[in-house]
């Protein structure tokens, strides 16, 4: 009994957690959103962990560019993609220009 009631405590407090689960989350790299022009070309790094003990990749403003072929940055977003607390994560950045 007292493991039943312990499981069903912590399956509702992971599952009341925001995020804890899964995200996928993506945000603005931006304070002026207001006169954003994003430009005709695009480009993404990535930067992956697992199990919190391996990490690799490069995610970014400057290798994004490289990746897109772009000069001049216009707009740059970050997104980051999470499951069970971190187990697999993924962080990427986007940018946007010319």
């Amino acid at each position: 009994m007292r493991t039943k009631l312990l499981s069903t405590a912590l399956l509702l407090a992971t599952t009341a957690l925001p995020s804890c689960v899964y995200a996928d989350v993506t945000m603005p790299l931006d304070t002026d959103l207001d006169k954003t022009v994003l430009g005709s070309k695009t480009g993404k790094s990535e930067a992956f962990s697992i199990l919190w003990l391996v990490a690799w990749g490069d995610a970014g403003t400057k290798s994004a560019a490289e990746q897109g072929a772009i000069k001049t940055v216009n707009h740059a977003d970050q997104n980051y993609f999470s499951i069970l607390w971190g187990l697999f994560s993924r962080q990427t950045t986007i940018v946007y220009g010319d």
